[in-house]
């Protein structure tokens, strides 16, 4: 009888909880939505687990004034938590094959990522170093324009705004954001096009020579919003081979509220748009002042996912690779 793949979450916060925790055991309780107890109490394997360190100078009133240095500050956590008890229960994930092993142990796998480039400022000499680190995934931008391509939300003084194409005629991917894409390729680590205006991300799709992966978007078409993906956007991702999560946190701005209906109905509709084999999920789930989503209150009811995928008339090969088998074939031919 053959194993299931792994479940995979494509989008969690678990390190930006950790940190903010006060470095807190890795294998021990966060207070937030997604934590290792948590993952493993849901049967969820391997979580890309990106780290969120905005550039004051360009992200907003919430960045850092050293948001590099706040990155390896990270890395270094997960590296020391490892060499300790932690280290039992959790691994870092470099490969797919560190993903199937860590399932075959009963371990949370844990890939490490950029949610935003600001910390690299355009420097392919810190990307490369990350690597070394173990990151294997950046999402290029998150908020505002930084040294890659502009984000889907800017800031206007202290406040933040939708993107205007009007208002911001400069939506291109820099040839720092071409350049890195290109390094990213070389080296075997997931270009991730989540929060890029649509003509960036376009640029992005023209220039990757390797699947990319959008961790944690949803359907335009089901709600009108620039921050969500438009069906060429879509298309887009599949035809690199690419896949697109879903999540039940909604990116808004609009009317929805977080709950695993608003997952299932874009899984629905993307399946039936580009096939289940290029869809995924990210749960984007962080900390509890953050509404619980109804259905999946937080990462330990993943389950609920299966099921509502069964209800909802998906097959077993389709279910498998929704709920990780198609992040794992990605993650497998992009870092091996």
């Amino acid at each position: 009888m053959s194993v299931p793949p792994p479940v995979i979450d494509a989008h969690g916060h678990t390190f930006d909880l950790a940190i903010k925790a006060q470095h807190l055991p890795l294998h021990g309780e966060l207070g937030g939505l997604t934590d290792a107890p948590l993952l493993r109490a849901g049967g969820v394997t391997a979580q890309l687990s990106p780290f969120w360190v905005p550039d004051r100078a360009i992200g907003g009133p919430h960045g850092s004034t050293q948001p590099l240095y706040d990155v390896l500050r990270i890395v270094d956590y997960l590296h020391q938590e490892l060499k300790g008890e932690a280290g039992d229960h959790v691994v870092l994930a470099t490969t797919a094959g560190d993903i199937k092993a860590a399932q075959n142990q009963g371990q949370v796998a844990f890939i490490l990522g950029l949610e935003g480039g600001d910390s690299l400022s355009g420097d392919l000499a810190v990307l490369r170093t990350l690597h070394r680190l173990g990151v294997r995934h950046l999402g290029l931008v998150h908020e505002g324009r930084n040294a890659f391509g502009t984000a889907t939300q800017v800031w206007e003084g202290p406040k933040m705004r939708l993107y205007d194409p009007d208002k911001d005629p400069d939506g291109r991917l820099t040839q720092a954001g071409k350049d890195v894409i290109r390094e990213m390729n070389h080296l075997g680590m997931l270009v991730d096009v989540t929060h890029l205006v649509e003509i960036g991300f376009r640029d992005a799709l023209d220039t990757t020579r390797a699947p990319v992966i959008v961790t944690h978007g949803n359907a335009r078409a089901l709600r009108d919003t620039v921050r969500y993906l438009s069906d060429e956007q879509i298309r887009g991702v599949a035809a690199t081979g690419g896949v697109i999560c879903p999540s039940p946190m909604p990116l808004g701005p609009g009317a929805e509220t977080a709950n695993l209906d608003m997952l299932l109905d874009h899984i629905d509709y993307m399946v039936t748009l580009v096939g289940a084999q290029h869809v995924g999920f990210g749960t984007d789930f962080l900390d509890q002042n953050e509404a619980r989503p109804e259905g999946i209150g937080d990462v330990s009811e993943t389950p609920h996912i299966f099921a509502g995928l069964r209800e909802r008339g998906h097959d077993d090969s389709a279910i498998d690779g929704i709920m990780g088998g198609n992040f794992l074939r990605l993650f497998e031919e992009v870092a091996g």
